[in-house]
């Protein structure tokens, strides 16, 4: 029995950890040890914690993470300090065979520096992407601290190689959120129950820019007011909880627009599918909103460098640029263009269960070396 240690913050891990582990629920080789942290167990946030256990799946361990009314980028490395304290305890005592670590996440960033320090393989998932923000220096310094890379397309791979990654551990698997989003049911009741017509609103999903602190506020209302001289329908998903995320909450809600606190997977997957587009800087517009061809207003340098599929459309934070975006949207739904995925084709989750049935996960691959 291999037991995998992982850990999720926030939907947008979960969303990719999710299609892994219901194979690992069903693999009688494998089992999990799920620690739940973050944005999970905030009432404010969602208090996501309940879609885990809808899923179905077993929580071994919580640990606070935020508990300050404030957020700026010294709340997020406390946060950071205080998993990265407690999960030595929970791994101390689970006692993994392999930590499975994600993306570019302090709980994740935390995990795997611990495994590093007490000896634990770790594999990272997406390793090797451009990001942007601070996002950017969590990914590479995850790598730089994992054994092992599952990385979503072959851009990645050579990335690792070029931070010294030995190359027979790197392997393309795709990204398991094409996984998720391909193996959610369809749901056709979903436009009635959020009062929403097929193909005639917008998703807004904008996170804060951690290196653009003291900007947030002009950067959500230049959006908000794009989206209202555009004169279209739009629903809001609050945004993780990244320094300066309480400017653009505070702005959100005095919208006057639509807005829920969080989807569970089922909820946005199927919501973004019928959509006319997604409006934003979540990473969702890079890696899945080509897979149902809808088009991305991928706004600001959030996303700044990583691999586009051709759905995407860079704008600044200029409104007319915005407007013009969102004119684009419009035309391309109505054409019903077809994309290519760079990012995988719904097979990540099986590859990387049989790459951990496969890989050494003895003491001889713990000490690492640089290969340049």
């Amino acid at each position: 029995m291999i037991k995998i240690f992982i850990i999720t913050e926030r939907r947008a891990d979960y969303s990719r950890f999710k299609p892994i582990m219901d194979l690992i629920v069903k693999d009688d080789k494998l089992d999990y040890i799920l620690v739940v942290t973050g944005a999970h167990l905030k009432r404010e946030m969602g208090y996501t914690k309940t879609e885990i256990l809808k899923d179905g799946f077993r929580i071994d361990y919580e640990i606070e993470m935020f508990n300050e009314n404030s957020d700026s980028g010294a709340v997020m490395v406390r946060a950071f300090s205080k998993v990265a304290e407690k999960v030595t305890y929970c791994l101390d005592e689970s006692k993994p065979d392999l930590i499975l670590a994600g993306f570019d996440i302090g709980a994740n960033l935390a995990v795997t520096i611990a495994g590093a320090h007490m000896n634990i393989p770790v594999a990272h998932i997406q390793g090797g992407e451009v990001t942007g923000t601070i996002d950017e220096s969590i990914r590479h310094a995850m790598s730089k601290f994992s054994h092992y890379h599952f990385a979503s397309n072959n851009d990645a791979v050579q990335r690792l190689i070029k931070l010294g990654e030995m190359p027979e551990k790197i392997f393309d698997v795709g990204c398991p959120s094409i996984d998720a989003i391909l193996n959610t049911p369809d749901d056709n009741a979903i436009l009635n129950n959020f009062q929403l017509t097929e193909n005639n609103y917008f998703i807004l999903l904008q996170h804060p820019v951690t290196s653009e602190f003291n900007e947030a506020e002009f950067q959500i209302r230049t959006t908000l007011s794009a989206i209202k001289k555009s004169n279209i329908n739009a629903i809001i998903i609050l945004p993780n909880n990244d320094a300066g995320f309480s400017k653009i909450i505070r702005e959100l809600k005095n919208s006057k627009i639509k807005f829920v606190e969080s989807l569970t997977i089922n909820e946005y997957i199927n919501l973004m599918k019928r959509s006319t587009g997604l409006i934003g800087n979540s990473s969702s517009g890079i890696h899945e909103t080509a897979t149902f061809n809808i088009p991305t207003v991928n706004i600001g340098t959030r996303q700044n460098g990583r691999l586009r599929p051709k759905n995407v459309i860079d704008v600044g934070y200029e409104e007319d640029e915005i407007i013009n975006a969102i004119k684009s949207c419009i035309k391309i739904r109505r054409k019903n263009i077809k994309y290519k995925n760079p990012y995988g084709d719904g097979n990540s989750s099986i590859k990387i269960i049989e790459l951990i049935k496969k890989i050494d996960l003895s003491s001889k691959i713990i000490q690492k070396k640089i290969t340049y």
